[in-house]
């Protein structure tokens, strides 16, 4: 049987994820990524969970699309109707080669990124400066956030 508390409770939960994952998205749509990199770093994040972000942003990209063309690689060569024994060998193989090749270019970059100094921290050229129109909106989302508040505190659920 659902009970009314359980059904807010749900609610509830179902909203804050939602919102949670709106920020989130907000976020990084309308921040560069090294800024969000930065500020990262400005909130005492050690740097090898920031680089390890930063370079899981960049090869995910990658990795789709060589995943894209490894399917597309497989769906040709073999067609659609295969055993499903030969369709596991087939998938097994490209698994390991996909690793082998990340693998490869991991060191590859790794051996570029030292050869350009790198030397465990990201260095950013520009530096990042507050504008009016940054300090209007904190103040736009402070008063929407005060007021959401307080709205919350005088309705009864």
């Amino acid at each position: 049987m659902i009970t009314r508390q359980g059904l807010s409770g749900a609610l509830l939960f179902v909203m804050r994820v939602t919102t949670s994952v709106s920020f989130a998205v907000l976020l990084s749509i309308t921040t560069k990524h090294f800024e969000l990199l930065r500020v990262l770093r400005i909130f005492k994040i050690p740097p090898v969970f920031v680089m390890t972000f930063g370079m899981c942003y960049r090869y995910i990209f990658l990795f789709v699309e060589i995943i894209e063309n490894t399917y597309l690689a497989i769906k040709s060569r073999v067609g659609t109707s295969v055993h499903h024994k030969k369709g596991q060998s087939v998938v097994a193989w490209n698994i390991a080669h996909l690793w082998m090749r990340s693998y490869q270019l991991n060191e590859e970059v790794y051996k570029a990124m030292q050869s350009r100094g790198y030397q465990g921290e990201a260095l950013v050229l520009d530096e990042f400066k507050t504008k009016l129109r940054d300090w209007l909106w904190l103040c736009l989302v402070l008063i929407i956030s005060v007021f959401l508040f307080l709205f919350n505190l005088h309705v009864k659920v």
